[in-house]
C-alpha cells in the first residue's frame, strides 16, 4: 500500500517514513521511562520500517503473480499485506499529526493535504494515464477519483488497477481523519475509536449474512478497524503507553507471522496480529529489515504496489511481442520476467516521479520540525 523518502508524509499502500525528533513537551518522568515505541517513533527515520512496507509489496506481487497457477496462493496471505499498510497509516498519519498539535497548538489541515497530495497523486496518475493509454477499462474513472473501494464493493468487476481500491480507502481516511482529532476531545475520540473495532467485525459478519461478502472486501466504511488500530497505538504511544516486554522479544514477530499463516481464514484475529508485528518491529527494529536490499525495495514499493500489474499485464506482453516470443516455456521463467520487469518499473518511477516530487514539495512547504 507506503508507500516515503524524506518525509514521514508519505502513505499505504506509501507512508513509513522519516519522523523528525519529538520535542512535544512530554514530562521528564515519561521520557525517563524505557519505552522503545516512543523513542523509536521519535526517531528521524524509524527503523525498520522501509523494509515492512518493502516487504508488505512484495507479499501483494506474489499473491497476485501466484493466483491461480497452484495452491499456493491459496496457502500464502498476501491480501493481509494490505491490513498492514493501513494500520502502518493509521500510526504513522496520527503520531504525525499528534506531534504537529503538540507543537504548534493546532493542525494546518491544508498543508496536510497538500503533502499528501504531492506525495502520492503524482506516480498514481502516471500509472492510471499508463493503463488507460491501452484503452478504456472498467471502472477507470472511479479509480481515478479515489472511488475505486466503492466500484469494485458494488460491482464485483475488476481490472488492471484494482489495487488502487485501497487508496481509496486511505485517501478517505486523510480527508476525515484530521478534522475528526482538532473537533473531537481526545478521550472522547479514543472510546469512538474503540467502538469502531468492535462494531466493524459485527458489521461486516451481518453484510456477509446477508450475501454481501464481496462488499465487505473493499468498502471503506467495512475496512476501518486496521486504520482504527493503528490510530489508537499511536495515540497511546503519545500519552506514554509502555508495550509489554513481550513485544520487545526478537522471536514475538516470527511467531506472531507463523500464527498469521496459520489462521488467516480468521480475518480479525489476523489484524491484532499484524499489529503485533507491527509493534513489535517498531520497538525492536529486525535487522533483517534494515537490509540495503530490503530498504530499497521499501523505497519503491508505492510505485511497485500501482504498477506491478501494468507491468504484467501489458508491458511484458509488448516486450515478448517485440522480442518475436510466443510464449515463455514454463511458469517459473514467466514468473521470474514478470518479477523483474515489476521492480524495474517501479524503480523508474520512483526515480522519475517520486523524488523529483519529493524535492519539490521540500521547496514548496515551509521547512519545520513537523515535515
Amino acid at each position: 500500500m507506503e508507500s516515503c523518502a524524506s518525509n514521514l508524509v508519505q502513505p499505504t499502500r506509501d507512508s513509513i517514513l522519516p519522523v523528525a525528533p519529538d520535542d512535544s513537551g512530554t514530562s521528564p518522568a515519561q521520557a525517563s521511562l524505557p519505552n522503545p515505541l516512543f523513542t523509536n517513533l521519535s526517531m528521524r527515520e524509524i527503523p525498520s520500517l522501509y523494509g515492512l512496507r518493502g516487504a508488505a509489496a512484495l507479499a501483494v506481487v506474489v499473491f497476485h503473480y501466484t493466483l491461480g497457477h497452484g495452491k499456493f496462493a491459496d496457502l500464502f496471505p498476501g491480501p493481509f499485506a494490505v491490513t498492514l499498510f493501513f494500520e502502518l497509516s493509521g500510526l504513522l498519519i496520527t503520531w504525525l499529526l499528534l506531534k504537529e498539535i503538540s507543537q504548534r497548538g493546532t493542525l494546518d489541515r491544508r498543508q496536510f493535504y497538500l503533502r499528501r497530495a504531492l506525495r502520492l497523486f503524482p506516480v498514481f496518475y502516471v500509472v492510471w494515464i499508463l493503463c488507460r493509454l491501452e484503452g478504456p477499462f472498467a471502472g477507470s474513472w472511479a479509480t481515478f477519483v479515489y472511488m475505486g473501494d466503492y466500484y469494485h464493493a458494488f460491482t464485483q468487476r475488476y481490472n488492471i488497477l484494482t489495487v488502487g481500491w485501497s487508496l481509496g480507502v486511505e485517501e478517505k481516511f486523510y480527508l476525515l481523519w484530521p478534522f475528526l482529532l482538532v473537533r473531537i476531545e481526545r478521550n472522547r475520540l479514543v472510546k469512538i475509536l474503540f467502538g469502531v473495532l468492535i462494531f466493524e467485525p459485527i458489521y461486516r459478519s451481518a453484510l456477509t449474512l446477508l450475501g454481501y461478502r464481496t462488499y465487505t472486501w473493499f468498502a471503506f466504511d467495512t475496512r476501518l478497524d486496521p486504520i482504527v488500530l493503528g490510530c489508537l497505538i499511536a495515540i497511546a504511544a503519545k500519552n506514554g503507553w509502555t508495550p509489554p516486554k513481550w513485544l520487545s522479544h526478537p522471536t514475538t514477530p516470527l511467531c506472531a507471522l507463523i500464527l498469521v499463516f496459520a489462521l488467516q481464514s480468521q480475518s480479525d484475529a489476523v489484524t491484532y496480529l499484524l499489529a503485533v508485528i507491527l509493534v513489535s518491529v517498531v520497538c525492536r527494529p529486525p535487522a533483517l529489515l534494515n537490509h540495503p536490499l530490503a530498504r530499497y525495495f521499501g523505497a519503491i514499493s508505492y510505485s511497485l504496489y500501482l504498477s506491478h500489474d501494468y507491468a504484467r499485464e501489458i508491458l511484458l506482453p509488448h516486450l515478448l511481442r517485440t522480442l518475436h516470443i510466443p510464449n515463455l516455456p514454463n511458469f517459473a521463467l514467466l514468473l521470474a520476467s514478470q518479477f523483474l520487469l515489476a521492480i524495474v518499473l517501479a524503480s523508474a518511477l520512483h526515480y522519475a516521479i517520486e523524488r523529483p516530487f519529493l524535492h519539490l514539495k521540500d521547496r514548496f512547504h515551509k521547512r519545520t520540525s513537523i515535515d
